[in-house]
């Protein structure tokens, strides 16, 4: 069962998408700012990060260079954005899978998760 863990500091939009992907068959993990997702990434080994770009104590960014300087190779990384000052293409440049705009179509969002896990 492939697991995602899901970054984002409004609470109702982590249990959201949880039950979500839950439904669908993935286990959930949900961190609400960088730091406790990044401590995560390392202790629960999840297959797929989902986070928000702006966030207090720091945010989609940082935690995506923090991941990959901690292991290059997993887990994969989707970016999520209302408004980023910073480009799809750096975000894709530092290693993220993808950068998707909010509002977010969960159903289209969980089919490229199994297509980035190919589940």
């Amino acid at each position: 069962m492939p697991k995602v863990l899901i970054v984002d500091d409004e609470i109702d939009i982590c249990e959201m998408m949880a039950f979500s992907f839950e439904s669908q068959g993935f286990e959930t993990l949900i961190a609400n700012d960088a730091a406790q997702a990044l401590e995560m990434v390392k202790s629960q080994d999840p297959d797929l990060v989902i986070s928000d770009i702006r966030m207090p104590k720091g945010g989609g960014m940082k935690l995506l260079e923090d991941i990959k300087a901690y292991n290059a190779s997993r887990p994969k990384v989707f970016l999520i954005t209302g408004y980023s000052d910073r480009s799809k293409e750096e975000a894709i440049a530092l290693g993220a899978e993808d950068v998707l705009s909010k509002p977010i179509k969960l159903q289209a969002l969980i089919e490229k998760a199994r297509d980035a896990l190919k589940v």
